[in-house]
């Protein structure tokens, strides 16, 4: 704001922070925004994006789609499993990051650190990125002018 006045910016917040008022975070020229699931890695919880995740990296567990996919059946509920896109509670709630994604890559024989997961990303099909990932991008975009 000191070098430029008009500077603008958008804030993404993770779901967890709902608590936190606008007027706690907020500044002249900044939007923010929030996820409606508990944080970002939670929009990765697409069975089928998964399961292709899985089956492309090395592992040294012999069929680890197999034990992803039981270990996703043992974990996510069955309305998760049957229809990732829609909104539901466990979604919003669940810290995947921590909670989830750590035990299934474990469970598959698979090393992977958080700062890795957006390799999960890469093996989404469009059909598979939830419509609120997709408005949020086009928030900023439109707000920064891009």
């Amino acid at each position: 704001k000191a070098i430029k006045s008009d500077i603008k910016g958008v804030l993404l917040v993770d779901g967890d922070n709902r608590s936190l008022s606008d007027h706690e975070i907020g500044a002249d020229g900044l939007t923010i925004i929030g996820w409606n699931r508990y944080e970002i890695e939670n929009y990765l919880l697409h069975p089928n994006a998964l399961l292709r995740f899985v089956q492309a990296c090395v592992s040294t567990r012999e069929n680890p789609e197999r034990a992803a996919q039981d270990f996703m059946h043992a974990e996510l509920p069955p309305a998760v499993l049957s229809n990732p896109l829609e909104d539901h509670a466990f979604l919003n709630s669940i810290r995947a990051s921590k909670d989830f994604l750590p035990q299934l890559f474990r469970a598959s024989g698979i090393e992977i650190s958080k700062n890795e997961y957006y390799e999960i990303a890469a093996q989404m099909n469009p059909a598979e990125i939830p419509q609120e990932v997709v408005d949020k991008l086009d928030t900023i975009a439109s707000t920064l002018g891009i």
